[in-house]
């Protein structure tokens, strides 16, 4: 009986929980758009969603519980003070504090969630929870009706008000389900319907956002043109460069949203021009007496002779068609949301009050009359049509999201990617820069293999003949002692032997010649003082070439890790054509390579082979290096493993 009558005002104090969660969502939306207050407004969110949760758990009967939230990272503070984020350095950790902030909790599952909570549970799980307060108020107004109402109006009272009672537990329990359905935390399998709506809504924003960054680099084509019309050209060197940032920014946002490749289409810059006999440089036909001044006059000739650098202008010139397009698909998503969501949810925060208080009860869909009298709509529009509407106008707009990015990326790929005569200069300067670093590289191995020779085992050698030399004559004169000079002699032609050894093992480890990679990388790895998990998953052979190259970048990631790091796992496999090695390792992270050259030498070295190498290092660990090399197996496998 207790249970009955606690369930009544528990539905009350429920729906006054709903009704303050929907406003503070609007609150959210608000706090969001001001950027400041969004963190403070989101930690009230948090405060309402657990509340909501402890009561869903003990009135609802449901098994709910909190979600693990981990908290924001700590902003990165640099060896010279500063604080890094992205690409910007901040004087004080608050800027960088919030930023990160903002970055995680937009990347938290659970709030779009926990607001769709807030939003929808006073029009959808707040539902049951109004029945029974509503029949205990029916009750009373028909106990409180004037003498002369029917005589069947007071059984009908009672009637309503244990009807209240009776329903109000099974209300809870609707009042649980929901928010076990929104506010779970477990993984539910999404069916290929909500796959599409995802994909689409993503694709339609996308899609208005790559339209605005258009729309910007057209302004900057605005510019150029305002330039070459008030000095005949003249300015075009300094205000070229806009629209190239305009673009660089619309290419990493397009391959960061699409994932669709659009590499830097522009030429090199051409190296420093020589001194001419007479000492000065030429460019063209100017002739400069400072290399810096000739640096800085290359720079006109490279922007105007780059044909992508009118490529680019006439992409943006495409804006004018391909923008307006781009933001249909939104607008149609917008005004279709509007009229599906936005006009129920506005009606009955103030409709209902009024009605309650004059009896006038306005339409629900009110604001339909404002889009009749801009004249979007016919007059003879019916009002209740305003949902079905917003369903269709939404459906069709998440529809044509997709081919319309289809189509701007085919502009995009028709303008923006490079020619074949600038991927072929781009070709033959990355040979040029590699050629010069592998010579580079080749030259300062045979200095230390020279060095090592001559300091090392050439001085041991020398020993061991001038002993042998005092041996042959102490031989007859003194035997004890032409003795012991053998057997310096011998101690020291196998320290010689050794170091002969240590060297040829750091020129091609025979145990890389003998076994292969994956053997080579697991005796490495015995030979590091950490423990140290290796995965080997190789089809074959390589060329030698690439089997040392692989060998070397493992061996000095395996250094590197080693410094600061308890534990490091090592994976060497081979996919699709390439030669992928990662290292990854438990230290504190913060791995740059601007910072050592370990890194860099890595680089250096995957680069003479076409080879890359990516770095993810946050601050706090863990840090994994990952490095490949396109290469095809060449013989069949013999390693052990």
């Amino acid at each position: 009986m207790t249970r009955f009558a606690l369930a009544l005002p528990r539905c009350a104090a429920l729906v006054v929980l709903s009704v303050a969660g929907f406003a503070y969502g609007q609150l959210l939306v608000l706090a969001a758009t001001l950027v400041v207050p969004y963190p403070l407004a989101v930690a009230g969110q948090f405060r309402l969603t657990t509340l909501g949760r402890r009561l869903a758990r003990a009135w609802g009967g449901v098994d709910l519980p909190d979600p693990v939230r981990s908290p924001p990272p700590a902003p990165h503070r640099r060896a010279d003070g500063w604080y890094a984020h992205d690409d910007t350095l901040y004087r004080s950790p608050r800027v960088p504090a919030f930023l990160l902030k903002l970055d995680h909790y937009a990347k938290d599952p659970t709030m779009v969630r926990e607001w769709l909570w807030l939003i929808l549970t006073p029009v959808l799980g707040a539902v049951p929870l109004l029945v029974p307060p509503a029949l205990v108020a029916s009750g009373a107004f028909l106990l409180a009706s004037p003498p002369w109402t029917p005589a069947w109006s007071v059984p009908a009272a009672v009637g309503a008000v244990v009807a209240a009672f009776l329903l109000a537990p099974g209300a809870l329990r609707a009042y649980g389900s929901w928010a076990g359905a929104v506010l779970g935390t477990g993984e539910r399998p999404r069916s290929a319907f909500r796959r599409w709506i995802s994909r689409a809504s993503a694709t339609t924003w996308r899609g208005a956002g790559l339209a605005g960054l258009s729309l910007a680099a057209f302004g900057g084509l605005l510019l150029n043109l305002l330039a070459a019309a008030v000095s005949w050209g003249g300015l075009l060197p300094y205000t070229l460069p806009v629209t190239r940032s305009l673009v660089a920014l619309y290419r990493r946002r397009v391959s960061r949203w699409t994932g669709s490749d659009l590499p830097a289409p522009y030429r090199p810059y051409p190296p420093p021009p020589s001194p001419g006999e007479d000492g000065n440089y030429r460019v063209g036909r100017v002739l400069y007496t400072d290399v810096v001044a000739a640096v800085q006059g290359q720079r006109p000739r490279w922007l105007l002779g780059d044909p992508a650098t009118w490529r680019d202008q006439l992409w943006s010139l495409g804006a004018v068609v391909l923008a307006p397009l781009s933001f249909v698909p939104g607008v149609l998503v917008g005004f279709g949301f509007y009229a599906l969501f936005c006009q129920p949810l506005t009606w009955a925060g103030w409709a209902v009050p009024i009605g309650l208080s004059t009896g006038h009860w306005v339409t629900p869909f009110y604001l339909w009359f404002g889009i009749e009298h801009v004249g979007l709509v016919a007059p003879w529009f019916p009002d209740w049509a305003s949902m079905p509407v917003g369903l269709v106008m939404t459906l069709l707009g998440l529809g044509l999201a997709g081919p319309v990015m289809r189509l701007r990326l085919w502009w995009d790929q028709l303008l923006l990617t490079p020619t074949a005569a600038t991927v072929l200069a781009s070709r033959v300067a990355h040979l040029a820069t590699t050629r010069a670093d592998a010579v580079g590289v080749q030259a300062a191995e045979l200095r230390r293999i020279e060095r090592d020779l001559h300091d090392g085992a050439q001085a041991r050698l020398i020993a061991v003949g001038l002993s042998l030399a005092a041996v042959a004559q102490l031989m007859e004169t003194d035997p004890a002692r032409a003795r012991r000079l053998l057997e310096q002699a011998q101690e020291t032609s196998a320290a010689a032997l050794a170091e002969l050894r240590d060297l040829v093992r750091g020129i091609h480890p025979p145990v890389l010649a003998e076994r292969g990679l994956g053997d080579a990388i697991r005796a490495i790895a015995l030979d590091t003082p950490l423990p140290v998990d290796v995965d080997v998953d190789l089809p074959g052979r390589f060329e030698a070439p690439v089997e040392s190259a692989a060998y070397f970048v493992t061996c000095e990631a395996l250094t590197n890790a080693a410094r600061c790091a308890a534990h490091i796992s090592v994976s060497v496999s081979h996919r699709d054509g390439v030669l992928r090695m990662v290292v990854t390792d438990d230290g504190p992270g913060g791995a740059d390579p601007a910072r050592g050259t370990g890194l860099r030498g890595i680089q250096r070295r995957l680069a003479t082979f076409d080879g890359a190498m990516s770095l993810h290092s946050p601050p706090g660990g863990p840090t994994v290096v990952t490095m490949e090399i396109p290469c095809a197996s060449s013989s069949p496998r013999t390693s052990t493993s």
